[in-house]
């Protein structure tokens, strides 16, 4: 799911923030519907803009919402809010027709009922459609292929099908970075917190080269026994420039599809508590950001902020 068109869902979960979407402009990620009383219509109303949606970026589809043409090779306009008047029994059938209508069907679809005035039955209906990696999606009711492009949804050329068809499921790769233990003191005078780094594979593809890299400079070290106590790592520490550690796998080194691949223990040492009555050792806050990257697709940037902490 494209990050903007979940951020949109997120925002659009009461009837305020949808009313403000009067005036402002459809786009690829968002497509605003009449829910038509006919459920014949409604069901061809609903395959197309899914499909559209899922064959593209994925987006939002808000029911209960007008839009009119403006101009030629101009975006439609949300003109005005037509509430549907059983908001529960939309959503309903929305989730039903998704299994009905769409072949193959779409994994993950979100949908909120949005009640106006709250506590009435009527609104509006929020559904959140992600994009679909494989072959792509067709609507059951007219057998075609929709691809949602700017804010119209049109039925898919010859070549954009083929495309589709030939591309395959995309890896997703992101990081795991979880505080798993602190230990005694194991160098001279230090006691130390340790994090097992890692990588998730959240995709349906294959994720292949994996790699991770993150500059020293923030305060973790790995540890050089390695996650076996033998020197062992889930992907091999490589070679690099002074201020940068890089783990990288090679040609036999894959992250499947829902693996978690525990690569390193990184280790961050304590101070003692200025009040040495205490007995504390002091962990600082840190933030950790790093580049992950594999075969296939761009390099993407990753944070996570670790606060203090204190042990006895």
């Amino acid at each position: 799911m494209d990050n903007r068109a979940q951020q949109l869902f997120d925002r659009l979960h009461d009837a305020t923030r949808i009313r403000e979407l009067i005036g402002q402009s459809e786009d690829v990620h968002f497509d605003c519907k009449e829910w038509p009383s006919n459920d014949g219509d409604a069901q061809k109303l609903f395959a197309k803009a899914a499909c559209g949606l899922t064959n593209a970026e994925g987006g939002v589809l808000v029911i209960g919402m007008k839009a009119r043409a403006v101009a030629k090779d101009e975006p439609d306009l949300v003109e005005s809010a037509v509430p549907v008047t059983d908001t529960r029994a939309v959503k309903s059938r929305v989730l039903d027709l998704v299994g009905q209508l769409v072949e193959p069907g779409i994994e993950g679809i979100q949908a909120v009922e949005v009640n106006e005035p709250a506590g009435a039955r009527s609104g509006f209906v929020v559904v959140c459609i992600p994009s679909s990696e494989g072959s792509p999606r067709r609507s059951r009711k007219d057998w075609k292929f929709y691809q949602r492009i700017g804010s119209g949804t049109f039925p898919m050329e010859y070549f954009q099908i083929e495309e589709k068809f030939g591309k395959r499921p995309h890896p997703k790769l992101e990081l795991y970075l979880e505080n798993e233990r602190y230990t005694g003191v194991i160098y001279p005078g230090v006691r130390s917190r340790h994090f097992m780094l890692g990588l998730r594979n959240l995709g349906f593809g294959i994720a292949k080269f994996p790699s991770i890299r993150y500059r020293r400079a923030v305060g973790l070290t790995p540890e050089i026994y390695g996650i076996d106590g033998s020197g062992g790592f889930g992907l091999p520490p490589r070679p690099s420039e002074n201020e940068w550690v890089v783990f990288r796998g090679g040609v036999d080194d894959v992250i499947y599809s829902g693996e978690t691949r525990k690569i390193a223990y990184l280790r961050q040492d304590g101070q003692r508590d200025a009040n040495l009555s205490t007995g504390r050792w002091v962990f600082g806050a840190l933030a950790f950001s790093c580049e992950i990257s594999c075969e296939g697709i761009p390099s993407v940037r990753a944070e996570k902020a670790i606060p203090e902490n204190s042990v006895a």
